[in-house]
């Protein structure tokens, strides 16, 4: 038997013959409970040896717990981790204004994700994320869904506290688009402000640098710009009046970089539970494309804490687009007082805050389980101010309220439940009940 098993089974049954005192007191018969799961996983990582790969529990360099699993890695070895979710929409039938909706309930594999890594040495890695989305990609002319690259870069650490990224890179703004795993976040769906006003999930082809010193992390990457206008390859809607700049992502597919773009992001955590931060994105989106420039700038600031079973959330972003009504124009919008569904907004705006409390905090033995009502506020206008010739669409400035509850019987499997209330200035909103089943390994 190996010295160290025979260390840790020793000390087990040191332990085992206090259990009938502590039975008599809960709290340290749990603790020791605790202990002697602890000195089981050590046993088994023990026998395993190297073949042992780390859960998926633990973040890093920004990233969510699986996405983290190769950089805790041993070197020359693959890393292989995920994640997926199964949702259930059942939107209302009526609108604010109690027009029909036309909305049916629907069923969907939203998306079955596997991250491949491997760590070649202490030093470099590789990590990647590939997404199946909707069940498949369709076959001729039925689209269905898509196969897409979230994530693939190199790492190079070249001091402890600075590293070397580059490849296809998440945009490091706001508290959604680097940690997009359904388990990290509260609501089946993303909330909407990390949709319509930071796309997710928004990645380029870029290169940068990253780490942390002592509380404060960062992140800061040249990158590919948007695409202001509509193109066909690489295959993209540009900027529109419901979207914002979503349209503009490339994904990483013959990105053009004739205009370049600059994002980076600050996060400080003074003390345990809590972290404040900033991100900035900074570029030009015309791409050669027009004859004016379409220079963009989005900002955010967020802050999280956490004390306990309570939790709180909190994001604001806000960002400008150059010569809108230049791009307005290209896109196919007609000035006049009529809306117009291409127009684009000059200024676009979004927050949200959230508060939810774990009750199994409350309750004795659970586990690891969690049980955690929420809600969630969120306020987001994509047109907040439009080129004088041209109209707002007033269904573009929303407000959305979620209350629902994400259970937890282990850590890596959440079961949610929400109602969301969809409102809008042109009364079109379509409120609708969301339920959905995710996971993490």
């Amino acid at each position: 038997m190996k010295p160290r098993i025979a260390a840790l089974l020793s000390l087990f049954v040191a332990l085992a013959p206090a259990a009938p005192v502590l039975a008599q007191d809960g709290a340290k018969l749990g603790e020791l409970e605790r202990k002697v799961d602890v000195l089981t996983q050590e046993i088994e990582k023990i026998k395993l040896g190297e073949s042992a790969e780390a859960p998926a529990e633990k973040s890093v360099s920004g990233f969510a717990p699986a996405s983290s699993k190769v950089y805790f890695a041993k070197s020359s070895k693959v890393s292989l981790g995920g994640y997926g979710e199964f949702t259930v929409t059942a939107p209302s039938k009526r609108k604010q204004n109690g027009d029909p909706s036309g909305l049916k309930k629907q069923a969907d594999l939203r998306r079955v994700v596997v991250y491949v890594g491997y760590k070649f040495n202490d030093r470099f890695l590789f990590n990647s994320e590939i997404e199946f989305e909707h069940a498949g990609s369709g076959e001729g002319g039925e689209v269905r869904g898509e196969v897409a690259v979230e994530q693939a870069y190199l790492d190079y650490k070249a001091h402890e506290n600075i590293g070397v990224r580059a490849g296809l890179v998440i945009v490091p703004l706001g508290l959604v688009n680097e940690v997009h795993e359904p388990t990290a976040f509260h609501g089946v769906n993303r909330p909407s402000v990390e949709q319509w006003i930071i796309p997710s999930t928004w990645r380029e082809n870029g290169a940068g640098v990253f780490g942390d010193i002592g509380p404060v992390s960062y992140r800061s990457y040249v990158m590919a710009g948007l695409h202001g206008k509509n193109t066909a390859d690489p295959k993209t809607d540009g900027f529109t009046g419901l979207k914002a700049i979503r349209g503009g992502r490339t994904e990483g597919t013959n990105t053009s970089i004739e205009d370049l773009a600059w994002a980076s992001r600050v996060d400080v955590s003074p003390v345990q539970g809590v972290k404040a931060g900033a991100g900035l994105y900074i570029g030009q989106a015309d791409q050669g494309d027009l004859t004016a420039s379409v220079p963009l700038t989005l900002w955010e600031t967020h802050a999280t804490a956490e004390y306990r079973g309570a939790s709180l959330k909190a994001l604001y972003a806000a960002g400008s687009i150059g010569n809108a009504d230049s791009l307005s124009l290209a896109q196919g919008a007609a000035a006049g007082p009529a809306a117009d569904a291409a127009t684009v907004g000059s200024r676009f705006f979004g927050g949200y805050a959230e508060a939810a409390y774990d009750v199994m905090t409350l309750v004795r033995n659970t586990k690891g389980q969690a049980l955690s009502p929420f809600f969630r506020y969120e306020r987001y206008d994509t047109q907040a101010k439009t080129p004088g010739a041209f109209a707002k669409d007033r269904a573009n400035s929303r407000v959305e309220y979620t209350l629902g509850a994400t259970y937890k019987p282990i850590p890596q499997v959440a079961v949610k439940l929400d109602q969301q209330w969809k409102l809008n200035q042109a009364r079109t909103g379509v409120n609708q009940w969301n339920l959905g089943l995710a996971y993490i390994f």
